[in-house]
């Protein structure tokens, strides 16, 4: 079953919020279909989309870091109601997607060229054969970072792409990064790239909002409402393979032969206030890559598809008119 758009954009209020988002889950459901992939290794990964009559492209979304793909779905109705196809899924060690680890809490990643085959997969599997017209990539945070990796990896895939807050590099706290990346390459050498890092946080299912990157209170508490109703959302410790290949990616997307691989056309969407990922580090991508348009939303922080109804409805236009 296809939706039919309305065209229009119609960001709920944060008093609103609740049962606007009721009735887009409603709805959602009617058109969804789900299933599972095979990523590149043969693990299993689970896949959701929504298909839009008369369709002018498809979106493929991929998500950031302890996300999953329900996360997703009050920007899947934006993008829907405007008459995109819509294609979701949990990356490895998120959401209903294969675990790495013996914790199923555990995101681990062997190599972070993983993320970009397993995404080849999925375009090739399920979304070449279901979407209509021109593709579209996005990248949220993580996601971001598997994004740009596929667009050198696989030119002439996706006609364009908007980067959300990419991962260029994490911030790494007091610790410089040069630092961290030969601590952690040192531990890895005595087989501990499985086990939990130990500065990474737990799940905490009574994490305030105060300590968030979200700036709307409904859009944090239905986030954590999913998480505590689904064990397989709460994916937050990190292995220590992870942190060091997350650490290593500044040098391999800011390198000039890197760069020199992407064609496709890029907005890239920051946040003034970010406080999760270096913002120097997505400015110095946005210089040396000449696909690429930077574009700063004052006062948004990381979470900007979790910002208040202005942050959101403004996110959602830029991608709009980058798409278009």
């Amino acid at each position: 079953m296809k939706r039919t758009p309305s065209y229009q954009l119609s960001v709920p209020l944060e008093e609103e919020y609740h049962e606007a988002m009721s009735g887009i889950s409603q709805q959602l459901s009617n058109y969804r279909q789900e299933g599972t992939f095979s990523g590149f290794d043969g693990q299993q990964l689970y896949y959701e989309y929504f298909l839009a009559e008369n369709s002018r492209g498809a979106v493929v979304v991929a998500h950031g870091l302890s996300e999953f793909t329900e996360k997703y779905h009050e920007f899947a109705w934006y993008l829907l109601n405007q008459g995109y196809d819509v294609f979701l899924y949990d990356q490895r060690c998120h959401g209903r997607s294969c675990r790495l680890t013996d914790r199923q809490d555990v995101i681990h990643a062997d190599a972070f060229t993983d993320y970009y085959k397993d995404l080849h997969r999925f375009a090739c599997d399920i979304v070449c054969k279901q979407a209509q017209g021109p593709l579209y990539l996005y990248g949220h945070s993580m996601g971001g970072a598997v994004a740009i990796q596929y667009l050198a990896a696989h030119p002439g895939v996706f006609q364009k792409a908007v980067l959300s807050a990419p991962m260029i590099e994490p911030l790494t706290g007091n610790v410089p990064p040069a630092v961290a990346r030969w601590g952690l390459s040192t531990i890895l050498l005595f087989g501990r790239g499985k086990k939990k890092f130990w500065l990474s946080d737990e799940f905490d299912p009574e994490y305030p909002f105060s300590r968030s990157k979200d700036k709307s209170q409904a859009r944090f508490q239905r986030n954590m409402d999913l998480r505590l109703a689904n064990e397989c959302y709460r994916t937050t410790p990190l292995s220590m393979r992870w942190v060091q290949q997350s650490v290593l990616l500044r040098r391999k997307l800011l390198r000039k032969s890197f760069l020199k691989k992407l064609q496709t056309p890029i907005l890239m969407i920051c946040a003034e206030r970010d406080g999760v990922v270096n913002e120097q580090a997505q400015a110095l991508f946005a210089e040396k890559c000449p696909v690429c348009q930077r574009v700063v939303m004052e006062n948004a922080t990381h979470s900007m598809l979790c910002g208040l109804q202005d942050t959101v409805a403004n996110h959602v236009q830029l991608v709009l008119n980058h798409f278009c």
